[in-house]
């Protein structure tokens, strides 16, 4: 069976770039290009590379905020802070060098890389590949099927969590269809959705326990007592905006199919791409995968 391997290049690249600054100076190249966050993500790639051994590869990029979400509502996101300026430029150097190695990725202005993620899992699923998404992202956890595990990154790759319909259950005991509707009644701080004032998460995982969906909930409101029914009737078109904004788009455009996303690294493109950027410490681990798997 193929193997396709989902990255979130976003989020990988981030959390590369603060494991290799903390207290540091940050890797440059000779010419003064900032590298630190190039050279963890590749650590990173190559080390779900050697894990997975998928026979095919995408990576996915968000490249604005103002998505089709911020049409929704424009607070979204809206409590993030900017990225730093030496994290920013590295976005450009790790994709263009993804694109000179041959790693195939797709970004789209009005979606998210969650969106694209999701819509990549249900290309693959439909292509009958085994799907794995990584990512830090736990959003992306609505994605799990008996096809696709999503793969959380706690440390790097050394130190993740992988999520199946029953690991899923057993920790967070939801399906992965109610994971927008925790958050419709929870929110989410992160991503500025408001969800229902004064619903916490062990609340909203009591009432998807007794009404599975947000559609049921409200459909039979009147059996919640007290304060909580008045929270919910009070509340209720923030809480159907809430999901809307939670819910993953699986059927966002993309350029190509999955069957497209084949792993083919070329060891004199790879070798160029990274002694460009004197990476020659990843060089030489890439040499070797290439080298095992060819």
């Amino acid at each position: 069976m193929n193997q396709l391997l989902l990255i979130d290049g976003s989020s990988m690249l981030v959390r590369a770039f603060f494991a290799t600054s903390f207290g540091k100076t940050l890797r440059t190249t000779s010419s003064g290009v900032y590298t630190n966050a190039v050279f963890g993500f590749l650590n990173m790639t190559l080390a779900a590379l050697e894990q997975f051994n998928p026979t095919h590869l995408l990576v996915a990029w968000d490249v604005s905020r103002d998505t089709f979400r911020r049409e929704l509502y424009p607070d979204y996101k809206g409590t993030r802070g900017e990225l730093p300026i030496e994290m920013l430029q590295q976005f450009d150097t790790t994709q263009n060098l993804l694109d000179s190695v041959g790693i195939h990725q797709c970004s789209n202005r009005r979606y998210e890389a969650d969106d694209l993620l999701g819509t990549a899992a249900r290309l693959g699923s439909s292509a009958e590949m085994k799907v794995n998404v990584l990512t830090g992202d736990r959003d992306a956890l609505q994605l799990v099927s008996e096809s696709v595990s999503v793969c959380i990154m706690r440390k790097g790759i050394s130190e993740m969590d992988v999520y199946t319909p029953a690991y899923l259950q057993s920790t967070w005991g939801l399906t992965a269809e109610q994971i927008p509707d925790l958050k419709a009644l929870m929110g989410d701080s992160s991503d500025n959705i408001p969800g229902v004032p004064g619903v916490g998460e062990k609340t909203a995982k009591k009432l998807l326990a007794q009404f599975s969906t947000l559609e049921q909930l409200y459909d039979n409101v009147h059996q919640v007592s007290g304060k909580l029914r008045q929270k919910l009737v009070d509340n209720r078109d923030l809480a159907f905006l809430s999901k809307e904004l939670a819910t993953i788009v699986c059927d966002a455009p993309m350029e190509s199919s999955a069957l497209d996303w084949r792993v083919q690294l070329n060891l004199d493109d790879v070798t160029t791409a990274f002694t460009e950027l004197e990476l020659h410490r990843s060089l030489g681990r890439w040499k070797e995968f290439i080298g095992a798997t060819s």
